[in-house]
């Protein structure tokens, strides 16, 4: 331990984090994501696998006429939200105070036993509509 300094801590403190795409997804946007087994992230498609978090509003291709935002290719890099208050698209109503996690299309429904909690809903809202959480991600039991 003989010629250590330590000055100082290092910390990270973002809320974001950029990965790339494992798979092609048509619209990533505010939809839950998880890694792929090669490090890689793709779409929540259940409760099944820990969550890494939220693609942002504004991952994937930008496109001003809407038809193919948020379209990403394998190897595209994607934006994810890891940690505190964010917006997840609903696949179904949604109860403000219920736990969360992602139905087959990477969206919002309500967490049953087993299934990886992605947050809490701090809002009600009915399908396709976005459902403000608050991340907190463990397995329900």
């Amino acid at each position: 331990m003989s010629n250590r300094n330590f000055n100082g801590v290092q910390i990270n403190q973002t809320t974001t984090l950029v990965e790339k795409a494992g798979a092609a997804i048509e619209d990533c946007r505010n939809k839950a994501m998880i890694y792929d087994n090669d490090g890689n992230v793709i779409l929540a498609v259940d409760g099944t696998k820990p969550f890494v978090g939220i693609a942002l509003i504004e991952a994937g291709f930008n496109d001003i006429s809407g038809l193919e935002s948020g379209k990403v290719s394998v190897g595209d890099e994607i934006e994810i939200q890891i940690k505190d208050i964010g917006y997840l698209l609903a696949g179904e109503e949604i109860m403000k105070g219920a736990e969360v996690t992602a139905d087959k299309d990477g969206c919002a429904k309500t967490a049953a036993a087993g299934d990886y909690i992605l947050g809490i809903a701090l809002s009600t809202v009915s399908k396709e509509e976005y459902c403000r959480i608050q991340i907190t991600k463990y397995q329900k039991h």
